[in-house]
């Protein structure tokens, strides 16, 4: 398997004793030096066209705002700013950039944006008090140690930046010296970063919370009418390919139903149709929440649930602050065409432990799998193919109600 290789541009200390990677960073993630050393690899010249052969070598090219001033001898004062040197630094080679923009502070938050020239993110945090200490090493470590661990770069830079985040939190002093704290793999929602394709200018609104209990997901009216019938509380409609004439009259019957029985439905993906019949909520796909309108969604009151599959996903939703979070798959599932292995139940608990949201567990997931769901904490538990497939449908959603229900 090919090694990543990371390049920092670092200009505040020259000298050879200077480190380029940070050791008890990867202590924290179990990673040993020896696996890493020759992964990141640091500039520290002023040389443009050096700098510029550099490129092509590097996955990577991680640099603050002031270096790159510096470097490119421009001032960069705007979001716009910074992007646009991003595409520069792509053009000559790059193959990807991390900007740390924290010297921007024009607003609430400190900021990184990345970008690869096919797709890019800035990634927010709220902005800490000033601290006076070397953090670039502990980044590019913390990512180098992900990367090691075999997460995709977009997730190693979500990871890196909650392991920043929360030790420069919870930052100490040590005979007058501040220290940054290093822990274990980081899993506290509080640091957990704001990811969009955009800057983050504002806060974003917080959707009511809603706790699913047991949430099939089906792709009809009928299908609605039974599981409510049957004492379901929460359902998620879910059709795709349909024409418009018959999935309008699929959301309004559904949308009856519900009201009927004093249950709450969720409408995959067509969230304008969700909204102009009255359902209770609105279920975004990763690629929804590029195209659907959040701020019109969350003025018309209706709940916003998303799918979420690994950590850049994970920020991505977190960023729109919804009433849950659906993570998975957790098991092999063959219900819906997947590109993501299963997660596990050790990385539900994970998620179980990072999210203050409300979880719903999502894939594969079986009644005789529902004991150690449960044992995790979760707030819903998606189900398809476990009733669809179940020789006795009726009977498997009595079963998976009554175990969740003794929970309460």
């Amino acid at each position: 398997m090919k090694q990543t290789k990371l390049l920092i541009i670092d200009y505040s200390d020259s000298s050879a004793n200077s480190n380029t990677i940070d050791v008890e960073t990867l202590k924290s993630f179990n990673v040993q030096s020896s696996t890493i050393i020759k992964t990141i690899t640091k500039y520290t010249e002023s040389n443009l066209a050096d700098f510029i052969k550099l490129l092509p070598f590097a996955d990577l090219l991680i640099c603050n705002l002031l270096e790159l001033e510096r470097l490119l001898k421009v001032r960069l004062n705007t979001h716009q700013e910074i992007t646009q040197a991003a595409q520069n630094l792509l053009k000559w080679g790059a193959k990807s950039v991390l900007i740390k923009a924290s010297q921007l502070k024009k607003d609430f938050f400190c900021q990184d944006y990345w970008s690869n020239q096919e797709e890019s993110f800035w990634l927010a945090t709220p902005r800490l008090p000033e601290q006076s200490m070397g953090k670039k090493a502990i980044l590019s470590s913390a990512i180098a140690a992900c990367l090691a661990r075999h997460y995709a770069l977009k997730d190693a830079i979500v990871i890196a930046r909650m392991y920043v985040q929360r030790g420069l939190r919870k930052a100490y002093r040590e005979n007058q010296t501040l220290k940054f704290f290093h822990s274990t793999w980081p899993e506290e929602h509080v640091d957990l970063p704001y990811l969009s394709t955009k800057p983050f200018l504002k806060w974003s609104s917080i959707f009511k919370s809603c706790r699913t209990g047991l949430y099939p997901i089906v792709d009809s009216s009928l299908c609605v009418e039974k599981l409510f019938t049957l004492g379901v509380k929460c359902i998620q409609l879910r059709i795709k390919n349909a024409d418009k004439l018959f999935l309008e009259k699929e959301i309004k019957r559904s949308v009856f139903l519900a009201k009927k029985y004093q249950a709450t439905l969720f409408i995959n993906d067509y969230w304008k149709l969700a909204i102009h019949y009255g359902a209770s909520g609105i279920h975004l796909g990763q690629e929804d929440l590029v195209t659907a309108d959040i701020d019109e969604i969350y003025q018309s009151g209706l709940y916003l649930g998303v799918s979420t599959h690994c950590y850049y996903e994970v920020a991505r939703a977190h960023a729109n602050n919804p009433s849950y979070m659906a993570c998975g798959p957790i098991y092999f599932t063959n219900s819906k065409e997947m590109s993501f292995q299963p997660q596990g139940i050790e990385q539900l608990e994970c998620w179980r432990r990072t999210l203050s949201y409300p979880l719903v567990a999502i894939g594969g997931i079986k009644l005789e799998c529902l004991p150690e769901i449960l044992k995790a904490k979760v707030d819903g538990v998606a189900v398809i193919s476990a009733i669809t497939q179940a020789e006795d449908p009726s009977a498997a959603i009595k079963e998976f109600l009554r175990q969740i229900n003794n929970l309460k």
